[in-house]
């Protein structure tokens, strides 16, 4: 089957996990071919995978739109037509008979106007069918199981899907009624036209109702090939590692305050990825600066990850059994590390409480979360719900079930 797979490649997460599911495909004769715009899609190369370039929304626009919550800023409707325009030029070049999207609205309906099926990878909280919505009254009121929370929660997720749809994808459904498509309503924009598959586990993520084309198949992190980090020879084993994920966006704004974190003798290795950090030599003793990791070879050596709250790598650091301190930058990342504290796994703040209370609140969340033998408890404990899950393996086997 030639499969043509379409991540939003500004963010790391939007294409490793269509990375992790079609290397598995292709193991078993597919070819696949990746397309898109961003820093991010150069990645799939180290795997053998080709890419086309794709236009598509700048990152600055959806750092900023998503960052100030002015969605209604993130599609502007002749910008849309012109990128379903030239997915339907690379699909009429290289013919697929799948579309695999993340995170990329725009390809469910250019795929739809051209007569092929879709399949979409998203987050749970991406989905018409979350039971958490981004406020929770739950979450706030710290009671989980009243009916009284339950119930509100539940209003809350309709106004905020009814916004949703009406505010920011009111002009993709513009463009699906000129093509003589039916309408979709709030984030079914996200999902496939046959099938949507979940990375998600439902014990941190869950779903009410879902319907029979959407799938749980767990945390689809990123599995890359690359060496044990250099640095792990140089740190002092009696004193705590933190891996610091700066995260596609960028928890950059914290790299400045190093020299404040590292006060109480905490190491830190940084992943950089994207940013753009080339500062060694300015680096205070402890900390240790890499581009890209293998947390599978870097994990077992930490004590504690703090990162953005993105769902892949709290899923990392929770799949080893590490507590987490989320600095989340948007509604989004907030979402996982409300999650997070809830479940008693770590602590949550938001970028905007560091810049406002400087980096000892940081501090201090990074060293009692080392200190609490509860959570670090809660989080080994949390570990054996995703090690059930073999996710790359499971997204294949249920596409190669779909009959097209």
């Amino acid at each position: 089957m030639k499969i043509l797979a379409l991540p939003n490649a500004h963010a790391l997460a939007h294409v490793s996990r269509l990375l992790e599911v079609a290397k598995i495909l292709q193991k078993r004769g597919h070819e696949i071919l990746f397309a898109g715009q961003g820093k991010y899609l150069q990645l799939v190369e180290r795997d053998g995978f080709e890419f086309k370039e794709l236009p598509y929304i700048s990152a600055e626009r959806i750092v900023q739109a998503v960052r100030t919550q002015r969605l209604w800023e993130l599609y502007k409707e002749k910008e849309l037509e012109g990128f379903m325009n030239a997915e339907r030029s690379l699909y009429h070049a290289y013919k697929p008979e799948l579309v695999l999207i993340d995170n990329r609205p725009t390809a469910r309906t250019s795929a739809e106007k051209a007569g092929i099926p879709s399949i979409a990878i998203l987050n749970t909280h991406m989905s018409n069918y979350r039971s958490i919505p981004f406020f929770s009254y739950r979450q706030w009121s710290g009671r989980e199981n009243s009916i009284l929370w339950e119930t509100a929660d539940a209003v809350e997720n309709i106004i905020e899907k009814i916004i949703y749809d009406r505010i920011v994808m009111g002009g993709l459904n513009r463009i699906r009624k000129r093509y003589g498509l039916s309408t979709l309503f709030a984030y079914e924009h996200e999902a496939g036209s046959h099938l949507s598959l979940l990375a998600d586990i439902p014990q941190f993520n869950p779903a009410k109702k879902l319907p029979a084309d959407y799938h749980f198949i767990g945390p689809l992190t990123w599995r890359n090939t690359l060496p044990a980090p250099t640095c792990l020879e140089q740190m002092d084993p009696e004193r705590p590692v933190v891996y610091l994920s700066l995260g596609s966006e960028g928890l950059i704004d914290l790299v400045n305050k190093l020299e404040t974190l590292t006060r109480d003798g905490i190491q830190f290795i940084i992943a950089g990825g994207g940013a753009d950090l080339d500062e060694r030599h300015a680096l205070p003793g402890g900390v240790y600066l890499e581009k890209y990791v293998n947390t599978e070879k870097l994990l077992p050596y930490c004590n504690l990850v703090c990162c953005h709250g993105g769902n892949g790598t709290l899923y990392q650091a929770l799949s080893h059994g590490l507590p987490c301190v989320v600095v989340s930058t948007h509604a989004e990342q907030n979402y996982g590390g409300k999650r997070v504290h809830q479940l008693g796994l770590g602590q949550n703040l938001t970028l905007k409480q560091v810049k406002k209370s400087g980096p000892e609140i940081l501090l201090q969340a990074i060293s009692d979360t080392l200190e609490s033998n509860e959570q670090r408890n809660s989080a080994l404990k949390f570990s054996k719900h995703i090690q059930e899950w073999d996710a790359p393996s499971l997204a294949a086997d249920t596409i190669e079930k779909l009959d097209f």
